[in-house]
C-alpha cells in the first residue's frame, strides 16, 4: 500500500472500530518548509521509511505532519496531545485503534528494530 501523505479525518477515524485494518502505521514527520522537512532527523529517515511503506506489497503507512517548528513546540500540538509523540520522526504501530509499538528518531534506521515493528514482533 502506498504511503498516505494526507491523513483525512475519515482515514484517522478508521484506525479504530470494527472496520479497522489489522494494523496501520502512523509516521510523524515535521512539515515541509522551503521544499524540505525542517527536521534533519526526519530527512535522515525519509528514504528508509519510503522503502518500508511505499509499494503495493507494503504495510499501510499514514504520514502525520506535526507542523512547523513553532507549532511543533507548543504543548497543545495535536500529535503531542492525541498520540503522546514528543520526538520526530516517530513511527507508531496501531492495531484496533491502540498503539502496539513505537520507534523514534535513530531507532527507525536500525533495520532489526524496524523489521520487528513492521512484523509485530
Amino acid at each position: 500500500m502506498p504511503l498516505l501523505a494526507t491523513p483525512y479525518p475519515h482515514v484517522m477515524n478508521g484506525l479504530a472500530g470494527s472496520t479497522a485494518p489489522a494494523h496501520t502505521f502512523l509516521i510523524f514527520y515535521s512539515s515541509v518548509e522551503n521544499g524540505k522537512m525542517w527536521c534533519p532527523d526526519c530527512r535522515d529517515v525519509e528514504a528508509t521509511v519510503k522503502r518500508a511503506f511505499d509499494g503495493d506489497d507494503k504495510p499501510k503507512g499514514i504520514i502525520y505532519w506535526v507542523g512547523n517548528r513553532t507549532e511543533w513546540r507548543t504543548p497543545s500540538n495535536k500529535a503531542r496531545v492525541d498520540w503522546n509523540v514528543h520526538n520526530v520522526p516517530t513511527i507508531l504501530r496501531i492495531e484496533a485503534g491502540k498503539e502496539t509499538g513505537r520507534l523514534t528518531e535513530g531507532e527507525i534506521l536500525d533495520s532489526a528494530k524496524l523489521k520487528a515493528l513492521l512484523t509485530g514482533q
